[in-house]
């Protein structure tokens, strides 16, 4: 059985988007594919401006969608020893929100 959660466009359009970093981005405008199957999301910025984020580059969707640096990483290395509070799951020491279950760890 497969675990990983399908989300469509009306799950996503108007979420805040927020980087592993803590920084509000902006909120998600559109999603947009390809041919080739690559998949986009719009966010509007803080500033009005337009920018795209591949889909590599989101590391949860929940409340809100947690977009990670490029290229997403989802190996924590070795002994940094920190993790979520809620899920568990693996992180950076600099990540501030969780990039599996997209829950706040401040």
């Amino acid at each position: 059985m497969n675990d990983v959660k399908s989300f469509r466009k009306e799950d996503v359009v108007g979420k805040t988007v927020i980087e592993t970093s803590g920084t509000i981005r902006g909120e998600v405008k559109d999603v947009l594919f390809d041919l080739n199957g690559a998949i986009t999301i719009v966010v509007e910025g803080k500033d009005g401006q337009d920018w795209q984020v591949p889909i590599r580059r989101v590391t949860g969707i929940s409340d809100n969608v947690i977009v990670g640096s490029e290229p997403t990483t989802t190996a924590t290395p070795s002994g940094s020893g920190a993790s979520c509070k809620f899920c568990g799951a693996s992180m950076t020491p600099k990540e501030r929100w969780c990039p599996s279950c997209g829950r706040s760890q401040t």
